[in-house]
């Protein structure tokens, strides 16, 4: 395991302090199990990756041949999902977090799709960064504005995501595009300037970017935008994303 992968892996550890040994679950304590599936975007297992729940005592769990897990332990209320894509023995894989409310045991009936991260695309963060992925997003950066992640490798990880099969949404609200680019904890001051592949809009169509805070388990708005010339949703001069996370774009509510 690399020494970012062993990192993460450490910060997850970290998130739980407790252990059952420590506050020893009992029948009435109102604590429970949290079961479901890792698996890729096309359906194949996600193999021991470490998955948790966002609780002091939760113990974290790797998945099964087959993608599957379960934490113990788990509090009642509001918490998060949170898998380390990096940790996977079976490939480079998007890291999650999702927010979700459980006051009983809690099944995830539906597998939690994560997209393999195939494409790796070596990036110098002391100078601009101007890149068009595979999947034509274009991403740009000031010289000097990428902050990698402690350890990680000086590239981007990308991966193009259907909305309809995401783990994570914004309630309401229809996605038109998505993307995750990692390595995670990497951060961009001044924000990075992005444009995502043509859609069918009219020039000047107002549009939204969303990004994945991992401390809240939930899409957030980071940037305006609208549709260039191109056809492609752009982010507003002066604004765009923060960090490598999960990305989409939506029209203006």
């Amino acid at each position: 395991m690399s020494s970012y992968r062993a990192s993460l892996a450490g910060l997850l550890l970290l998130g739980c302090t407790a252990t059952s040994t420590e506050l020893p679950p009992t029948e009435d304590d109102g604590r429970f199990g949290v079961t479901g599936s890792i698996t890729t975007d096309v359906g194949a297992p996600v193999v021991d990756v470490f998955v948790t729940v966002s609780t002091e005592f939760c113990i974290p769990d790797r998945t099964a041949r087959d993608g599957a897990f379960a934490i113990g332990d788990v509090d009642p209320g509001p918490k998060r999902l949170i898998t380390y894509g990096e940790t996977a023995s079976n490939g480079l894989f998007a890291s999650v977090s999702m927010a979700f409310d459980a006051d009983d045991e809690h099944v995830f009936d539906a597998p939690i799709h994560t997209p393999e991260l195939v494409e790796r695309i070596a990036v110098e963060p002391s100078e601009p960064v101007s890149i068009i992925t595979a999947d034509g997003l274009s991403i740009s950066m000031e010289a000097g504005a990428l902050e990698l992640a402690p350890f990680a490798p000086a590239e981007l990880q990308v991966a193009r995501v259907d909305p309809a099969t995401a783990p994570i949404g914004v309630p309401g609200v229809e996605l038109l595009d998505m993307f995750v680019l990692h390595p995670i904890q990497s951060t961009m001051d001044p924000p990075a300037a992005v444009s995502f592949p043509a859609v069918s809009l009219p020039e000047g169509t107002p549009v939204v970017f969303h990004a994945l805070d991992y401390d809240t388990g939930r899409l957030e708005v980071v940037s305006s935008g609208q549709i260039d010339a191109a056809g492609r949703p752009t982010t507003t001069p002066g604004e765009g994303i923060p960090e490598l996370t999960w990305v989409a774009v939506s029209l203006e509510p």
